[in-house]
């Protein structure tokens, strides 16, 4: 009889520790899945911030390109509203908003010198969303009788 209950208590045992050992499995499958779902956000994340630096920078030059081919009179200094760039950038678009800025204002005498004008040009570059990706704006000289003719 002893020997029966004996055995039997071994074979108990042996369900305990298969049932705490299979709860610590469960347990570490856990961690794990949690920890991978952790990484993998962070890794989205970064993935994510790469990808909005990279329109940044890509915004700005746009932007930088359009301002110079208005100060090379490529681009009438005009405002415009939602102008398609050409290929390999047609998902990308720009506005340009112009204001003149007043000689009065800088305070300068003429002395029957013609003084060139100073217009505030700026550009808003936009990416295939229609979300501004990047303004840049920037003050350029002119003169009011030069030929109006562009390069188109």
């Amino acid at each position: 009889m002893i020997s029966i209950h004996l055995q039997h208590n071994q074979s108990q045992m042996k369900h305990h520790r298969s049932g705490g050992v299979l709860l610590e499995v469960l347990m570490a499958l856990a961690l794990i899945l949690g920890a991978a779902s952790v990484i993998t956000g962070g890794l989205q994340s970064a993935v994510d911030s790469v990808e909005r630096m990279r329109n940044n920078l890509h915004g700005v030059n746009l932007a930088v390109s359009v301002i110079s081919q208005i100060q090379m009179g490529m681009i009438a200094a005009e405002s415009v509203e939602g102008t398609q760039f050409e290929e390999p950038f047609q998902d990308w678009s720009y506005d340009i908003e112009t204001e003149e800025v007043s000689t009065d204002v800088m305070d300068l005498e003429g002395d029957g010198l013609e003084l060139p004008q100073l217009q505030k040009v700026e550009v808003a570059v936009h990416d295939s969303d229609g979300k501004i990706v990047k303004r840049l704006s920037q003050y350029i000289l002119y003169k009011e009788n030069e030929d109006a003719s562009l390069v188109e």
